[in-house]
């Protein structure tokens, strides 16, 4: 607790800002782990709401409720106007995504060019060039030439990365310095100037890792402008069960295509579709290395080999399919089942995954012998048809409903959920044909899902976290490597879950104290405004409220981030800020910006964009209270 409190002190400057620091740090540290007590059958509820709960969720409630379960976050305004269409007709409305026009968040994604394009274009673009190999020595042994030639064509740099604009608006910012600085030839002429700039820069080359970042800023992008917020969750609830290690050597480039082909046409579809769209996904059977099986075949020997056998079944993809992606540990399959389901799949592989990336099946590859799975008998030669009617006895299997709905619940309820509405929802699921609006829709409009045990029962993941924080404040964004290495920093990099089981659902996965200072510190950026490329507009926020008025201004920020709802504890710390003594339009002062900074963050921000210091220190307190942190 002291080194957090310490960590806390040195990203507020000033004595003020290290009291409120300290109190935060203990706010962050010391509420998310005692508010959550065992209630019931093992659901955990705050201790200072346990008193208060009712037979019922009060309207309001039920607002707010909705507002958190079916949307990253809720917007300023967001709350009137769900509760002036009803809680009912908000649920209908985001079970119909289609309903929404998406103009405004495509026009931001248009920035993202690797999004639309297809795989092998994707390859060939974003290949790093070769390093040149070094030119054999000159013949009078000069030291000069070669090493610059290799310099030229070295791989890219750790910082290859970043956006091309970005290295372009920095050099430009240089050139200007550099015009302006007295004695420069030509200073005083537009052809002396020119001629005084140096050229201008190459962009840095192309590489895999654009093309992850573009996607991991789109995930994020979608999630704080979408209007289709409930079909945002869904697509981030299928890519973390189905999930795939970005940084897996090929899948940096196959996996902008299982984003936009196999999860998003399919996220509130059949489940079925979607099944089948995940097994025929270059990404995931890379991933899973389902593309180098095949059934084992002879070969002879020649005059420089002796005979042997290429090939062999790899089980990853057939064990994963049952376990995490249907069935569950506890689903009833043997490991018989597991190898029976490898031969099927056999032959499903990918088209030259460093050129192509493009799914294909090879017969010759394909155990075509008869198989028994789960107790039903496959005939031989099926072919690619093997694969497929495995994923039908799978997607119809009733473990596969209890599994799918199990985990639908604890995302949208709580983190254990009551049996009795998985029983009715995966009632729904095989009467529907694994239809997953209709499953949703049964989940959405239960009695567990208005259980006032299940408000606030939910801990915001990283990154719904910081989705919430960017939604309530109205926060301009670029989603860039600042705040996806603020995500990264809270435990869960986006795309970047190594193993294939993906994020936890459950409050215990994020309560590290790591991870709370890292919560900490984005929250303290996001309300400070130093958060490259990403602003929030405290006068907008404020509009028709006096900034003199401290108890008005910190109302309306209860409002916006928490709806009206705070703890006793969060409660003692907003007065003592309301408290203080400072003036209102005071900034903060900076005495050693290097020692006032989060990593990743500015260390100062000028006055036009600096927001009060106690409205700064008001929204780093709720954004970082456990009500915010809890949905």
């Amino acid at each position: 607790m002291k080194a957090a409190v310490v960590s806390a002190r040195t990203k507020f400057p000033g004595k003020r800002f290290t009291l409120i620091s300290s109190l935060l740090a203990l706010v962050l540290l010391c509420q998310p782990t005692l508010i959550l007590v065992t209630h019931g059958q093992g659901r955990t509820q705050p201790i200072q709401r346990a008193a208060k709960k009712t037979a019922k969720m009060t309207a309001d409630q039920r607002v707010a409720h909705v507002l958190s379960r079916l949307t990253f976050g809720a917007r300023p305004g967001d709350f009137e106007r769900v509760k002036t269409m009803g809680v009912e007709a908000f649920i209908a409305q985001q079970l119909d995504p289609d309903s929404f026009d998406a103009g405004p968040v495509i026009a931001r994604l248009r920035r993202l060019p690797t999004l639309g394009m297809a795989t092998p274009v994707i390859i060939e673009q974003y290949t790093p060039p070769k390093p040149a190999a070094a030119p054999s020595p000159t013949p009078d042994n000069s030291p000069a030439v070669a090493p610059k030639l290799v310099a030229q064509n070295a791989p890219a740099s750790p910082n290859a990365g970043m956006p091309a604009m970005q290295n372009e608006m920095q050099m430009e910012a240089k050139k200007e310095e550099s015009g302006r600085k007295p004695g420069t030839t030509g200073e005083n002429t537009e052809a002396g100037r020119t001629a005084a700039l140096p050229a201008a820069p190459k962009p840095p080359p192309k590489n895999p890792q654009m093309v992850v970042t573009e996607l991991q800023r789109a995930k994020l992008l979608r999630a704080v402008y979408s209007e289709r917020q409930l079909y945002e969750m869904m697509v981030d609830f299928w890519e973390n069960h189905f999930n795939i290690f970005a940084n897996k050597d090929d899948d940096r480039y196959l996996l902008t295509s299982y984003d936009r082909d196999t999860i998003r046409p399919f996220a509130m579809g059949r489940f079925r579709d979607l099944l089948g769209a995940t097994a025929h996904s270059p990404a995931m059977l890379f991933y899973l290395d389902n593309w180098r099986s095949s059934v084992r075949r002879p070969y002879p020997a020649t005059k420089d080999k002796p005979a042997g056998v290429d090939g062999g079944l790899n089980e990853n993809y057939a064990r994963e399919l049952m376990e995490l992606h249907t069935l569950g540990v506890d689903g009833g399959y043997t490991q018989q089942d597991v190898q029976e389901v490898a031969r099927c799949f056999s032959g499903w592989t990918i088209q030259k995954p460093n050129e192509q990336g493009l799914f294909l099946y090879r017969p010759g590859l394909h155990d075509d012998g008869e198989k028994v799975v789960l107790g039903h008998k496959i005939l031989p030669g099926g072919g690619i048809a093997d694969g497929e009617r495995v994923l039908d006895i799978l997607a119809t299997h009733p473990a596969t409903a209890r599994f799918i709905v199990t985990k639908l619940a604890r995302r949208f309820i709580s983190d254990e959920p009551p049996p009795p509405v998985i029983d009715r929802a995966a009632a729904v699921f095989l009467k529907t044909d694994g239809s997953i609006r209709e499953t949703l829709r049964a989940i959405l409009t239960s009695p567990e899902f208005f259980s006032p045990t299940a408000y606030r029962a939910k801990m915001r993941s990283p990154f719904e976290y910081v989705a919430a924080a960017m939604r309530a404040l109205s926060a301009e964004t670029d989603a860039d490597r600042p705040v996806l290495d603020a995500i990264a920093r809270m435990g869960q990099p986006v795309f970047g879950r190594i193993t294939p089981d993906g994020y936890a659902d459950r409050a215990d996965q994020w309560l590290s104290s790591g991870a709370m200072v890292a919560r900490f510190n984005f929250a303290g950026a996001l309300a400070a405004n130093r958060i490259r490329g990403t602003k929030i507009d405290v006068v907008q926020l404020l509009s028709g409220v006096d900034e003199a008025k401290k108890d008005t201004v910190a109302a309306r920020f209860i409002l916006l981030t928490v709806s009206g709802d705070v703890s006793v504890g969060t409660r003692s710390v907003l007065e003592k800020i309301l408290r203080s003594e400072v003036p209102v339009n005071q900034t903060a002062p900076v005495s050693n910006p290097a020692a006032n900074v989060s990593v990743g963050f500015d260390a100062k921000t000028t006055s036009q964009t600096s927001p009060a210091p106690y409205i700064a220190e008001l929204v780093t307190l709720l954004i970082g209270s456990p009500e915010f942190q809890q949905r």
